[in-house]
Formats: C-alpha cells, structure tokens, sequence
C-alpha cells in the first residue's frame, strides 16, 4: 500500500481528525484557563481571608486534574492519527517543528508535575501559602508556554514564513503567531470564566443548604467577571488576528469574510450578541442584591442592556440573502439581495465597537458595587439560566471560531494542510514551498 493511502473505515480521515481534535481542544483550553484562574482565586483567599477562594481553588484544581487525562489521552490519539494517516505532511511538520514540538512536549510534563504537586500539598502546606500559590501559578505558566508552542505550529500552517525553513527565529515567529497566540491567551479565560457560571449556575439550582446557595451564587458572579471580561477583549483582539490572515493569506481572509464560510462569522456575531446582552442582564439583576442600595447604577445598566441588545443585533444582520448556501438556506434572489445594514463597514464595526464600550460600560459599573458587597444566595431562576445560556453558547462559540480557522485552509487551489506547501492530499508543492535553506525545496 502506498504511504499515506490508508482511509480511516466508515467516517473517513477527514472526519476522523476533528472528532479527536475538538474534544482535545475543549478541554486542553480548560485545563490551560482553569490552572490559570484557580492560583489567581487561591491568592485572593489569601489577601481578603474570604473562604469562597479557597474553596473554589482547591475544587478547581481536583477537577483540572481529573479531566487531564481525557484531554492527554486525546492527544495522543491525535498525533497516532497524524503519524499513520498523514505521514507525509507529519514527516514535513516534524522536522520544521521540532524544536517546538520538543519543547512543547517538556512543558506538558513540567505542567503534568506541577499540577498534581499543587493539589496533592494542598493540606501539608496551609501554613506555607504563598509558596504553594507560587506552585500553582508555575503549573499555569507551564501550560501556557505548551499552548504557545502548539500555537507556532498552528499559526505556521495557515500562514508560513517566506523565510527558509532551516530559520528557526523566522519559522517560530510567522505572521499570524502573535496574534493567535493573544486570541487563545484571552479566550480561554473567557471561555473558563463562562463555564465556571454556568456550572456554578446548575449547582446552586439544585442546592437546598443555604451555605451551599450563597456559595455557588457567589460562584457564578466570579466566574462572570472573567468570562464577561475578558470577552471585551475579543473584538479588538480578533480584528487584529483577520487583519494579519489578510495581509499574509489573503485567500483565506476572503474565503471567510466574503466567500462560502462568510456566514461562520454571522454565526459567530449571534454568539457574541447572546453573551453579552445574558452577561449584562445577568449584572443588571445582581445589581439588586448589592449591599448597599443603588438605584441610580441600575437604571444606568439598564440603559446599557438596551444599547448591548441594539449593538449584538447590528453585528448579526447579514451583508444579502445568501445565508447558508450550503444547507439551502438562500431568501430572495440570495446574492443579489443586499442588505445595507449588514455591510461591514461602517455598520460592523459600530456594532462590535458599541458593544465593547457598552459592555466595559457596565462592568465598570459592577465592580464598584462589588466592591462594597453583595447579599449572597438570592439571586432568581432566570438569573442562573443566563449563566447556563452563556456557558453552551460559549462552548458553541469556541468550535465555530475554530472551524473557522481550519476550513480556511480550503479556500484556494486543492486546500493546504500547509498553506501554498502540502495539499490536503498530501502532494508537495515545491515551487510555492518555504525554502529549506534559500534556495527551492
């Protein structure tokens, strides 16, 4: 059999690959987010003496630990996949990328140690805080250089140096890897904060104790604040990551914003519309229960809700009626239908722009009530529903963006697994290649 002729039975290797790799993707972003948040919430329980830290820390870090494993385990299977399914561009990749492969694989077992210390001296050092803090955060910064060494290679595949590829600098440092990097840096705490709410929101739902209620009520504002947060950061973030794919790839920028996938980023506006007028509803109704009545702040963030609301549905407005012309769903001449409101500039831009100051609007708006304090466990139904309409719409946002990204590998020719390199069906292209070492490969 020819090498790299092997077909993956009944779903295909094309399939095969994003069924192992979204589920890896999901959880290593946990585990990355979480072991970042957990240390930060330990050391506020630490300098306020407030017990809900700790408690939230030391959960965090046993469930980190627990679904470790899951994410490991699909990894692994991944690269096994990788290796037998597509050795030719594995062979390629490998020997661009070893140096960060091999450095991403020390980093991994470097967080694996410091993770289980972490939790396993929980107890044998409570009289030594601050050093297990330092031990914590160490096992956060550990996954956070894995991710950036998986994020070379990421961003390298889309957008390839012009350089040699014996330049390791050149190599590492492509186009798009700073800006990927930023991107994944603060949507997994974004993405983190949003599930620590929502399953904070499932738990005080079917808590009965009244200790167990104020906890997991107080639960979901902290892990709010950090989803809401720094999902503000997004847009100008984001619009800085597609403003250097267009400079560098401008097929699949076009393939993206205007081409088949153009409705991936309607989608994705809906997302970021549901989670920010649920976040800022969310904080309009906790603003009931601060410690310290203000009445003037609420009818502030009311007035902000409204703006969010008018701003997510500007962003969601498509450009024509050719919505999803791949399912058929096409209205009115589909095309050749254009609708004015849905041009991205100005109108985008107003909405997404709208939306960040509105949202910091009232953020800023709710940490001055946070502050002075809140009544803990009394927050209603509907409140909790928000935070678990945020949590799947989070999770739902992460595997678009992420298609996103990895369709556009289609967007001319025969699709690149390497762009202007190796085909999807593994055949090099020399005469577009990086150089090996400045002349042709």
């Amino acid at each position: 059999m020819p090498v790299g002729d092997i077909e993956f039975p009944v779903i295909g290797n094309d399939a095969l690959i994003p069924v192992l790799v979204v589920p890896h993707i999901l959880i290593a972003a946990f585990v990355i987010g979480m072991s970042l948040i957990a240390p930060v919430s330990e050391y506020l329980g630490l300098v306020t003496k407030q017990p809900h830290y700790d408690r939230f820390a030391r959960n965090a870090a046993k469930f980190t630990i627990l679904i470790f494993a899951s994410g490991s385990a699909l990894a692994i299977t991944f690269v096994l996949m990788l290796i037998t399914l597509y050795p030719v561009f594995w062979s390629y990749l490998q020997n661009i990328m070893f140096w960060a492969l091999l450095a991403e694989a020390f980093m991994f077992v470097g967080e694996i140690i410091l993770l289980y210390a972490w939790y396993n001296a929980w107890d044998r050092m409570a009289y030594r805080k601050r050093l297990h803090v330092v031990f914590g955060f160490m096992a956060g910064l550990f996954g956070l250089a894995q991710q950036t060494f998986i994020n070379v290679v990421g961003s390298y595949m889309l957008t390839p140096s012009e350089a040699p590829a014996t330049n390791v600098g050149a190599t590492f440092l492509n186009p798009t890897f700073v800006p990927l990097n930023m991107h994944r840096f603060v949507g997994n705490l974004s993405y983190v904060g949003f599930l620590i709410a929502g399953w904070a929101a499932w738990r005080y739902l079917r808590s009965t104790g009244e200790n167990d209620r104020e906890y997991y009520d107080w639960m979901g504002h902290f892990g709010l604040l950090w989803g809401f947060g720094f999902l503000l950061l997004q847009p100008i973030i984001g619009y800085g990551y597609l403003k250097s794919i267009r400079e560098h790839n401008p097929a699949a920028f076009d393939y993206l914003m205007v081409g088949e996938k153009s409705w991936l980023f309607n989608l994705l506006a809906i997302e970021l519309a549901v989670m920010g007028v649920a976040g800022v509803a969310y904080f309009l109704h906790r603003l009931r229960f601060a410690v310290r009545p203000m009445p003037a702040l609420r009818g502030a963030a009311a007035g902000a809700l409204g703006f969010m609301a008018v701003f997510g549905a500007l962003n969601a407005i498509p450009a024509d009626a050719n919505l999803v012309p791949q399912i058929g769903l096409v209205f009115a001449g589909g095309e050749r239908t254009q609708i004015p409101l849905g041009d991205m500039y100005p109108w985008k831009y107003i909405g997404l722009i709208g939306m960040t100051f509105a949202g910091l609007f009232v953020l800023a708006l709710y940490l001055r009530a946070t502050a002075r304090g809140f009544h803990w466990g009394r927050s209603s139904r509907w409140s909790q529903y928000a935070l678990i309409l945020v949590a799947a719409t989070v999770v739902a946002t992460m595997m678009t963006m992420g298609y996103a990204r990895e369709t556009s590998r289609r967007a001319e020719g025969p699709g690149y697994l390497i762009n202007g390199c190796i085909t999807l069906d593994q055949k090099i292209t020399p005469e577009t290649c990086p150089p090996v070492t400045g002349g042709s490969l």
